[in-house]
């Protein structure tokens, strides 16, 4: 198993409420598998959007 971080992190009632949620409905087990999976969403949303600024689409002209 890799090593893992502990993090201590402070949630809206809201988001609390929404971990709870998820655990109830059984497709995670712990607050840490939800946290973990939402971690790993926006990793791959900030990557997305790197390569999007690295590589435009091309064709485009710019909008000055």
């Amino acid at each position: 198993m890799p090593a893992r971080n502990t993090l201590h992190v402070s949630v809206t009632p809201e988001l609390a409420a929404f971990v709870d949620e998820q655990i109830a409905s059984g497709d995670y087990r712990t607050a840490s598998e939800v946290v973990r999976a939402g971690l790993r969403l926006l990793a791959d949303q900030e990557r997305r959007k790197e390569r999007r600024h690295a590589h435009p689409p091309q064709g485009k002209r710019d909008a000055r």
